[in-house]
């Protein structure tokens, strides 16, 4: 099982060190002014769940690229039952009621996270994609790239 404040402790030293090179960069504008366009609906989000209205973004991105008529929850489509994990979810009158449910009531349950520092931030992006990584001391791909 892995310690939850070790990793945490580990991403901020990770993100500390972090670098956006000049390759990588352009990958990241597109997403990010997706994200600030869309600021609104995620602190609509926010303020049903305390969740972060840039965790609701980032993990948008991970879970659908960004695609309003996908679940945040694992990227099915919230109109209908999902079927990937979490499965049998929905359907949802919105995006907005499908991801308010994946923050609230699915694993890792983001709503009851009071830390929304970067390291607390990147180690709940973690848990939501799982700690197989995390438990053999490996840097999560979901959250870190090469």
């Amino acid at each position: 099982m892995t310690d939850l404040v070790a990793l945490k402790a580990l991403n901020e030293r990770r993100w500390a060190n972090a670098k956006l090179t000049r390759a990588r960069a352009p990958e990241f504008k597109a997403p990010a002014q997706k994200a600030v366009a869309n600021k609104a609906r995620y602190q609509a989000i926010e303020a049903r769940t305390g969740v972060s209205w840039i965790f609701i973004a980032v993990s948008h991105y991970r879970e659908s690229t960004q695609n309003f008529s996908k679940s945040l929850a694992q990227g099915d489509p919230w109109n209908k039952v999902s079927t990937h994990v979490p499965a049998g979810r929905g359907p949802f009158a919105s995006f907005e009621d499908a991801a308010v449910d994946a923050l609230v009531n699915c694993a890792p349950h983001a709503a009851r996270n009071k830390d929304w520092s970067i390291g607390g931030m990147l180690t709940l992006l973690e848990q939501y994609n799982g700690l197989s990584y995390a438990n053999a001391n490996r840097p999560s791909p979901y959250i870190w790239l090469a």
